[in-house]
């Protein structure tokens, strides 16, 4: 919606409000609470390497038997598998626009699955590479 207003002339000026989406203000506390929540619990040391570029050591929750559901109620594939929680922040790049390597403990781990929480998170579905 606009404001609609008169100068000294009476000619309008339609002037557009400043919107702050609470969609905005929402992701940055779904993001603070994020970072909280690793530095709390402590997160698992994850090293990140992307396909072009330096390795680089992030927290995340990983998790060795996630469950990756895709498609409907009526019509739907699950997984288990392990995966990892990562704060998009902390890596070099968007791993939506990379093919990086994930290592946890010692293990190498491919990406299968990339599931963005629209907030500032992302899961990745990982295969061990052997």
């Amino acid at each position: 919606m606009s404001l609609l207003l008169l100068d000294s002339a009476d000619v309008p000026v339609v002037v557009p409000p400043v919107v702050i989406p609470f969609v905005s203000a929402f992701a940055s506390m779904v993001a603070t609470t994020d970072r909280l929540v690793l530095s709390h619990l402590g997160g698992s040391p994850v090293i990140y390497t992307p396909a072009d570029g330096d390795p680089v050591q992030v927290s995340g929750v990983f998790d060795q038997v996630y469950v990756l559901a895709k498609g409907t109620a009526q019509a739907g594939v699950g997984t288990i598998g392990p995966a990892v929680f990562l704060l998009l922040e902390d890596l070099p790049v968007d791993p939506e626009d990379d093919e990086p390597t994930i290592t946890i403990d010692g293990l190498t781990y491919r990406v299968t699955a990339r599931e963005p929480d629209g907030m500032g998170g992302i899961v990745l579905g990982l295969r061990l590479v052997t």
